[in-house]
């Protein structure tokens, strides 16, 4: 299951892992929601906007003249 799937906290605590850290920066899911923090912001995105947001930026993107 992708952290994406959890619907509500029973399907998010079966996750091996409901977060992610690197030295300060953090990802965390919730159901509905996704945080992403570091020392000093916390930031809370919808799952929905996250997942558009993940989507654009891992998709590949046609560049004129560059083919």
């Amino acid at each position: 299951m992708k952290p994406c799937d959890c619907k509500d906290g029973a399907m998010a605590s079966e996750l091996n892992e409901q977060g992610i850290g690197f030295n300060e920066w953090q990802i965390l899911v919730e159901p509905l929601f996704v945080y992403i923090q570091n020392a000093t912001t916390k930031i809370r995105i919808p799952q929905n906007r996250f997942k558009a947001f993940a989507e654009w930026y891992l998709e590949d993107q046609f560049i004129p003249g560059k083919e």
